[in-house]
């Protein structure tokens, strides 16, 4: 009945370890995986001619949450911030949100 009891345990714990979950690394872990993401996806959404004209991409890490990738419009030959298409991507699960004019 003992060596029962004992076997029985030892399942329980077996199988109570096989349960935990492990928590997995970020899906986008660095601004050059996002900035490789964004780019792939605004060149679908708008077509390379158009991305062209809006790279380099700027890529903003200061949400904690979400990389903001947006493209750089050209105004007098020099790139500037807003006005162009952007990509919102959640860090941990790799969701996406496309703007089509950032601020």
């Amino acid at each position: 009945m003992l060596r029962m009891s004992i076997f029985v345990l030892l399942l329980t714990a077996l199988a109570a370890a096989g349960n935990t979950r492990k928590e997995h690394k970020d899906y986008v872990p660095d601004e050059k995986t996002a900035e490789h993401i964004a780019d792939a996806v605004l060149v679908a959404q708008y077509g390379e001619d158009l991305m062209r004209g809006q790279r380099p991409l700027i890529v903003d890490r200061s949400n904690k949450d979400y990389w903001i990738v947006q493209g750089s419009p050209r105004e007098n030959g020099m790139p500037r911030i807003g006005g162009g298409p952007a990509v919102w991507i959640n860090k941990h699960s790799g969701c996406m949100t496309v703007m089509e004019h950032m601020k």
